[in-house]
């Protein structure tokens, strides 16, 4: 499976760290954060499948059902075929997700982790069909207005920042079918009793106001990795790299000057 990734800036020899999205939302959610990291990294973006904006016949290989297994594979495969062999990996939600198959799965291609906002396991089976059955009726813009109390805490939308507003956009612009498909790779995720088995150096990142992701589901998962450092972002909910990116900033820096 060929992931999209796009190099953010032009900074050969240095450390490699590639960033990861959200379920509905595109490269620019990190931006924030990979511009003030340029200088000392070499940075990439990655998309979910089809959540690229469009480019023609893709659409179908991306609504294929996907796993999360797959999605941490195609991942260490497109970065190899540019050149990439090694990598820190910044992940939130699903990408935290991949972030930690990744660390089980591919330990020798990872230099570090940092799981934002992420979890063990999301939901259940029977919710996860509830969500995609609600995109399949009304499509991607039905969830913006719920999505939107979970992805950012109360007050900051209403604080006139474009960002949040512009992630929003993404999430309603997304095609179904590939929201639909990473959905379903949720549905099957679940790394219970598993996280003890991770070597890879671990920074976990929660939003202190996050409803789904709690500071303290993710500190607990935290406890299960050996080393993991967790800390906790304030006045924030899910996107973290959105509401202070600059919090985000500085506590990669501190974790990566130590891998």
């Amino acid at each position: 499976m060929r992931i999209a990734v796009r190099a953010f800036n032009d900074n050969p020899g240095s450390p490699v760290l590639v960033f990861g999205n959200a379920l509905g939302t595109r490269m620019p959610l990190w931006t924030s954060v990979a511009a003030r990291l340029a200088d000392d990294y070499q940075i990439y973006l990655t998309d979910l499948p089809g959540h690229t904006v469009s480019t023609g016949g893709s659409l179908a290989e991306a609504a294929a059902p996907l796993t999360i297994e797959q999605l941490a594979s195609g991942l260490v495969e497109s970065l190899a075929e540019l050149g990439v062999e090694s990598f820190a990996y910044c992940g939130v939600s699903i990408s935290g997700a991949v972030g930690l198959t990744l660390a089980l799965n591919h330990p020798d291609v990872l230099t570090g982790l940092v799981a934002c906002a992420t979890a063990e396991k999301f939901g259940t089976p029977e919710s996860w069909d509830e969500r995609i059955a609600e995109i399949r009726a009304d499509g991607t813009r039905s969830v913006v207005d719920d999505t939107a109390d979970r992805w950012f805490a109360a007050g900051f939308l209403g604080e006139d920042i474009a960002t949040g507003h512009l992630i929003l956009t993404d999430l309603a612009l997304i095609e179904d079918e590939a929201y639909i498909a990473a959905a379903s790779a949720l549905k099957t995720y679940d790394l219970s009793g598993k996280l003890g088995s991770i070597s890879t150096p671990t920074l976990v990142m929660a939003g202190a106001q996050d409803p789904g992701c709690t500071p303290e589901a993710m500190a607990e998962m935290a406890q299960q990795i050996e080393g993991a450092h967790f800390v906790t972002i304030p006045d924030s909910a899910h996107l973290l790299m959105v509401e202070h990116p600059e919090i985000v900033v500085d506590h990669i820096l501190e974790f990566c000057g130590q891998l």
